[in-house]
């Protein structure tokens, strides 16, 4: 009998090239976005996963922070190797393909440099003072001086 392979090869640097070709149009405020959200997943995951463990309650507050920051690292490294894929379908969701080209990112460097280069603008007035310019006055009553406890007194009649 004669056996057959039905299992297709896959190359993985193929796959990987595309997914390269495919983030270099996209702005980094995106790419950063994505992968913050895919952090928060994978490092609740990681969480919720060491519950299930018979592993050592937490006893202190450093411990947890300890154990906190442990998943935080974990979670980074599954992030910068892109394992969980999440970070892709996120980036599908908010930056779709059809503006993933060269003449969209051009236009969104070019939009946000407009903003970046806006003057700054002062406000001054002429009519403030500066706070040690005011005198403050007390307003006295027959009976008594009333105050508001900001240095400013009043009285009621």
């Amino acid at each position: 009998m004669m056996k057959m392979n039905n299992s297709i090869p896959l190359n993985n640097s193929n796959i990987q090239n595309s997914k390269t070709i495919n983030k270099k149009y996209i702005p980094k405020p995106y790419l950063e976005a994505a992968q913050g959200m895919e952090k928060q997943f994978i490092q609740l995951m990681v969480k919720e996963m060491k519950k299930t463990t018979q592993g050592p309650e937490s006893t202190s507050t450093g411990m947890d922070y300890y154990m906190d920051l442990q998943s935080g690292e974990r979670a980074d490294a599954m992030v910068k190797k892109n394992q969980v894929g999440l970070q892709d379908l996120i980036l599908d969701k908010i930056y779709p393909e059809k503006f993933r080209n060269v003449h969209a990112f051009n236009a969104y460097k070019q939009q946000t440099n407009q903003m970046n280069n806006r003057s700054n603008v002062e406000m001054r007035d002429a009519h403030v003072k500066e706070h040690n310019d005011i005198e403050l006055h007390k307003v006295t009553t027959k009976n008594s001086v009333i105050s508001n406890g900001q240095g400013l007194e009043a009285s009621h009649d």
